[in-house]
């Protein structure tokens, strides 16, 4: 039965206020799912969350994929693992990276590789066999950062996507961009309660397991909460993701990130490093977000710019308009204007209700160390050693 055909207005309408509800994010994936069916027919859809900084995958959501038979549960992490390949290893088309840098940022297989889908590295080793040869993708990018993706699948026997079909998603698009982003604001306030030490995984050069500890064991569960905590050969999308890019980049002897993917309780962040270039193993750190980490988190993905933030953190530390209009090289007006506009992301209507939401707890030490910020308005730490990804 075709779905109803819901416009993509009020597909858009539906979309924004599911995604002011805060959802954590795989309740929004799951509730946003079968709206878009219904302006949009397809036979599954797999959802994920992007980095924005690296445009690194950090999470996915391929529930309906398993629930409508495409792949059994167990098949889950293979299809992962061909898919990183083909987002970061080996060149492709329609990556969620090359369609974050479009205009349009949608994008149907088979039109892309001009009506010959095996062109695709994807296509042949991934979805074909899984019996989806239709492919419509899209990233969700709001001012040019991209917070996620998705893969939308129609199985052999069904027609392909139309450009009508991607005029709805890309409609949608920035709708489901705020949603996210709406949804991470929320996973960056919840803090787990005490230290924890960092967890380590070694990867071989054939991307098995070679060493995982336990605390990487607990904080790659909370990647994914719905599943119990990953056995000794899997790592979650994330990780290999992030390992894969290691080893694209060449890097020997530093770090490849941080890359700050959402967790249950919180953000956690992955660090990668080679031992050396002859060297294709990989070690991965995993630790909990430390609260300047989640504090800025917690700003940025609320839309707040570098500049806005530089802003914030002097009113923050008790400065005036023409104080900070002095500190910053700027005029009262813009200051102002900068106010009013972090004001309105942040949801706040005075200095008392800004520090109250964003800043006590988490970033308040370090306004009252006055840790200077970066040019990306982020806090450098002593000695400028603090980074965040």
């Amino acid at each position: 039965m075709a779905p109803s055909a819901w416009s993509a207005d009020r597909l858009r309408d539906e979309i924004r206020v599911l995604g002011a509800r805060g959802l954590p994010r795989h309740e929004y994936f799951a509730e946003l799912a079968p709206r878009l069916r219904r302006a949009l027919d397809n036979d599954a859809t797999c959802w994920h969350t992007i980095d924005p900084h690296t445009r690194l995958m950090t999470s996915d959501s391929p529930d309906e994929l398993v629930e409508r038979g495409i792949f059994a549960a167990g098949e889950v992490s293979e299809a992962g693992r061909l898919m990183v390949r083909s987002e970061y290893l080996i060149p492709d088309v329609n990556t969620f990276a090359g369609l974050a840098s479009r205009r349009v940022p949608v994008a149907i297989l088979d039109q892309t590789a001009r009506g010959r889908p095996e062109r695709s590295a994807r296509y042949r080793d991934l979805l074909e066999p899984a019996g989806i040869p239709h492919e419509l993708r899209a990233a969700f990018v709001i001012r040019g950062r991209v917070w996620g993706a998705v893969h939308v699948a129609r199985r052999t026997g069904r027609e392909g996507f139309t450009p009508r079909d991607a005029e709805v998603l890309a409609h949608v698009a920035g709708a489901v961009a705020l949603g996210i982003r709406a949804s991470l604001r929320f996973d960056a306030a919840r803090r787990a309660d005490g230290e924890e030490p960092p967890g380590l995984v070694v990867l071989a050069p054939d991307d098995s397991v070679e060493l995982m500890t336990p605390p990487a064991r607990e904080l790659l569960r909370e990647m994914d909460s719905r599943h119990a905590a990953p056995v000794d050969d899997v790592v979650p999308a994330p990780v290999a993701a992030l390992v894969a890019h290691a080893r694209e980049a060449g890097v020997a002897g530093g770090d490849v990130g941080p890359v700050n993917v959402p967790g249950a309780d919180g953000w956690i962040t992955l660090h990668a490093s080679r031992p050396s270039e002859a060297d294709g193993r990989v070690a991965v750190v995993v630790e909990r977000a430390t609260a300047r980490r989640s504090a800025i988190l917690r700003l940025e993905v609320q839309g707040v710019t570098p500049r806005e933030r530089e802003v914030a953190t002097l009113l923050a530390r008790g400065l005036g308009t023409t104080e900070i209009a002095e500190e910053l090289v700027l005029s009262p007006h813009t200051v102002q204007d900068h106010v009013k506009s972090v004001y309105e992301k942040v949801g706040v209507g005075s200095r008392a209700e800004l520090v109250a939401s964003v800043f006590l707890d988490e970033y308040m030490p370090e306004v009252v160390r006055g840790t200077p910020l970066t040019s990306r308005g982020r806090f450098e730490g002593a000695g400028g050693g603090f980074h965040p990804g």
